[in-house]
């Protein structure tokens, strides 16, 4: 990469981070903080670099901070597509807003989504590599890292780049169960760890502000273990998805003003099982 300049990348990630609607606590929305946007942000335009991608849920906005710092020259490297699935409408529309915005539409785009369901066909072995965020797994043995890390296993082909972001610290035991598991997880698909930076990111996280979390990296080459189906998770899959007594029971967040010009605080649920 070129020579940063850090004012002109700052203020093109606070414009995305204006964009973000409002973290709800209760679904794990715990937003990245700025710098570590554009840190991790550079880390992962290396890896993808010509290849499309999809997010599997993206509150923080990476994929837009990706986008637009390509855009306008601030990196030199990045994707070709982003397309982020996430089963908040506040965070679809934010996206798709800010693409009507700035002229970013044949970059990004997104739709509504829930890892809880099988993921589409059209889907697939679909991209080249994913990114996930997901709820760190503290109350559930990380099952809620496995159900993201599932759904992105599906999406990319034999050859891939996973992009995965999960907390890490060595002073919390369940933090290192968690990312055994996702790091073993990887393995057994066919993936080999090509970079993982400790102790990366920091949160707006009330109740513990400085836990941090990893990025890692990890490449998969001609893999025979490419996923032609998609199951539902099971209900033990969906307990404590968020945290203690806190299951995966919403289909979808759904934005009451369907967009509008700024970020919306006008949201209803619609509960897992109404779609059947």
């Amino acid at each position: 990469m070129t020579s940063l300049d850090l004012r002109k990348a700052f203020n093109v990630v606070s414009e995305v981070v204006v964009n973000r609607p409002e973290a709800l606590r209760e679904f794990d929305q715990i937003y990245m903080k700025i710098s570590d946007m554009l840190l991790h942000a550079e880390l992962v335009s290396r890896w993808v670099n010509g290849k499309n991608m999809v997010f599997l849920g993206d509150g923080d906005a990476i994929g837009l901070t990706l986008t637009y710092l390509k855009s306008c020259e601030v990196f030199d490297q990045g994707p070709t597509h982003v397309h982020v699935l996430d089963f908040d409408e506040r965070i679809v529309n934010s996206v798709l807003r800010f693409a009507e915005q700035f002229g970013l539409e044949d970059l990004i785009s997104a739709e509504l989504y829930n890892v809880a369901d099988p993921l589409p066909e059209a889907h697939r072995s679909a991209y080249q590599a994913f990114h996930i965020n997901p709820p760190f797994g503290a109350s559930n043995d990380g099952r809620s890292v496995e159900a993201f890390l599932k759904r992105g296993d599906e999406a990319i082909g034999k050859d891939g780049i996973a992009c995965v972001v999960i907390a890490d610290d060595p002073n919390l035991g369940w933090t290192r169960t968690v990312l055994k598991q996702a790091q073993r997880f990887l393995l057994d698909n066919g993936f080999l760890i090509a970079e993982l930076v400790p102790n990366f990111q920091r949160y707006h996280l009330d109740d513990n502000p400085d836990l941090p979390s990893c990025s890692i990296i990890s490449v998969r080459h001609g893999c025979d273990g490419v996923k032609s189906s998609s199951l539902p998770l099971t209900k033990p899959e969906l307990e404590n998805f968020y945290g203690a007594n806190a299951p995966l029971n919403v289909q979808y967040i759904k934005d009451d003003r369907a967009g509008g010009k700024f970020a919306s605080k006008d949201y209803h649920c619609e509960p897992l099982n109404l779609r059947g």
